[in-house]
């Protein structure tokens, strides 16, 4: 057994014994960005070497355990981490920027006030100021 590929189970181990869904095991294995098998082997060639050892089989005998412990749909939702990734224009993102300095602000905390305003007060705010 390869060092690396040991190293992997090892800690796909630790992760399966801390999660509480099937679905929270697999992300935190396969997710694209941040999962980490992802990570481990990054290109297509690697994965492909590693989905035929040992300790993948044993990282899949892993999550078939934790879908039959936490069932098949009720543990497909993740648990919530508060993050998630909203992909905008440069010039967008800079905008933002530039009001958050303004503001005395980070970036982040203007992006969670703007997110709290309903949809439906920003619409009648707008049609108020279209009206007058």
């Amino acid at each position: 057994m390869a060092q690396k590929e040991q190293d992997i189970l090892q800690s796909a181990e630790r992760i399966a014994a801390k999660v509480s869904t099937w679905a929270d095991l697999s992300n935190a294995l396969f997710d694209p960005v941040d999962g980490l098998i992802t990570k481990a082997y990054p290109t297509r060639e690697e994965r492909a070497k590693f989905l035929a050892t040992d300790e993948y089989k044993s990282i899949r005998g892993m999550l078939s355990a934790a879908m039959d412990r936490t069932g098949l749909v009720d543990g497909a939702t993740p648990q919530k981490s508060g993050k998630f990734v909203v992909r905008l224009p440069k010039s967008l993102h800079a905008s933002l920027e530039r009001e958050a300095s303004l503001e005395g602000v980070s970036l982040n905390q203007l992006v969670v006030t703007k997110l709290a305003i309903p949809m439906s007060k920003l619409v009648s705010v707008s049609q108020a100021h279209e009206v007058t």
